[in-house]
């Protein structure tokens, strides 16, 4: 069989996880031919730096060629839309129907379902990221379009099928496999940056107007940050934030990207492997779901309510429970105080959310997991209810502390 593991955004949070998928396909099951192909360089030598983990791969990495129209388009399109995104799908029809099944992290493949000529390739999506927010990532209709859907966790497993966003027959419970990455496709410690010792802040909002912390609060943040005698912060918001800057919006002062105690990324690599979230000490954000990853050492979080959402009775912010909530940022100072001293109230329900929110299976890793359960279902056209199970030691209830 041929499998081919597609890229096709504009950046490269999404490619942690799902190559790891694709190595060990090839290592654990030689007779599948994969592939992993992307219209951008940055992801394929992303993806390329995560095969080194991987020794014995058999992966061929593919560089998709965009049309005239398509080039053409691009550099004024991507300042409103990712029109890229679709154009790919939509030219590369005759090469998706040679491939047995196309995996991929993202729902905007779903419309290939409607494709006469792709009836026989098989779409598998991976999730990408864990957060609770309804309507997003995730938590999409579209996901009823894939024939199998890996997810990280008990979380997604329940609340997709409950939601009516999964059948139960069609997911599999895998892990997460951006937990694997290593040097060299970590980012040195961000902590070199700065020249003392004050815990360092990760300030990481959304790039959803709608949802997002930056259009409201976010140049207040980063003026107390700038005149903070106590703390340094790590700038890293969602790497699609200041893309399409004509369609969002978002722009940068560039008053802060001088301060010796702020560190702005905003949208390298670092953003995207972890390198900043084990750099900090305390979390501020919104509803990115990188708060997930960011527990998986329980420590200070406060969020940032730039909606007036009404968070307490709304599970697409579970995650709020993790720390203090913030309306105005004239009380941050003492958000952050109280989340620093007060690690007996939010790390039992962290340490709960994460056991609920992502699968453990030992020394057993999410990327071979995941390999054999794709063998298996394009195998056999099924998943077995051992690959949909959790394990017993997940915590039952989501809210559990």
């Amino acid at each position: 069989m041929k499998i081919a593991f597609l890229l096709n955004h504009y950046d490269v949070h999404q490619v942690p996880h799902v190559v790891p998928y694709a190595f060990e396909l090839s290592m654990r099951h030689p007779a599948f031919k994969v592939q992993i192909l992307s219209p951008a360089d940055d992801q394929l030598n992303f993806a390329a730096q995560i095969g080194r983990a991987h020794p014995g791969h058999t992966v061929k990495l593919v560089k998709l060629q965009a049309s005239a129209l398509a080039r053409m388009a691009e550099p004024l399109a991507s300042k409103f839309v990712f029109a890229r995104k679709v154009m790919t799908l939509v030219e590369n029809t005759a090469l998706w129907s040679g491939f047995d099944a196309l995996v991929v992290p993202e729902t905007t493949t779903a419309q290939l379902r409607r494709r006469p000529e792709l009836e026989h390739v098989k779409l598998i999506r991976v999730c990408h990221g864990a957060g609770d927010q309804r309507g997003l990532g995730s938590f999409d209709n579209r996901m009823k379009e894939f024939d199998l859907v890996l997810v990280p966790g008990q979380k997604y497993a329940k609340e997709l099928v409950a939601d009516g966003h999964l059948e139960p027959n069609r997911f599999a419970i895998s892990g997460y496999t951006k937990f694997e990455l290593k040097p060299p496709a970590r980012t040195i410690s961000a902590r070199d940056h700065f020249q003392n010792d004050r815990p360092v802040v990760v300030y990481n909002p959304h790039h959803r107007r709608d949802l997002s912390s930056w259009w409201r609060m976010g140049r207040q943040v980063l003026d107390f940050f700038y005149n903070s005698p106590d703390y340094n912060l790590i700038f890293a918001p969602h790497v699609l934030l200041f893309k399409r800057p004509w369609g969002k919006g978002a722009r940068l002062p560039r008053r802060y990207k001088n301060a010796p105690n702020v560190l702005i990324d905003a949208g390298s690599k670092a953003s995207c492997d972890m390198s900043y979230l084990d750099a900090a000490d305390l979390y501020l954000g919104d509803v990115s779901s990188q708060v997930y990853e960011f527990i998986r050492t329980p420590r200070p979080c406060v969020f940032l309510n730039a909606h007036e959402a009404d968070y307490r009775r709304d599970p697409s912010y579970a995650s709020w429970a993790f720390g203090p909530v913030v309306d105005d940022v004239a009380t941050l100072g003492q958000a952050l105080s109280h989340a620093r001293s007060r690690p007996e109230q939010f790390g039992p329900i962290q340490q709960a959310r994460f056991a609920y929110t992502f699968a453990d299976f030992g020394a057993r890793q999410a990327s071979s997991r995941g390999a054999d359960i794709i063998a298996q279902f394009l195998t056999t056209g099924t998943v077995s209810p051992h690959a949909a199970a959790w394990p017993a030691t997940a915590n039952p209830s989501p809210l559990a502390a």
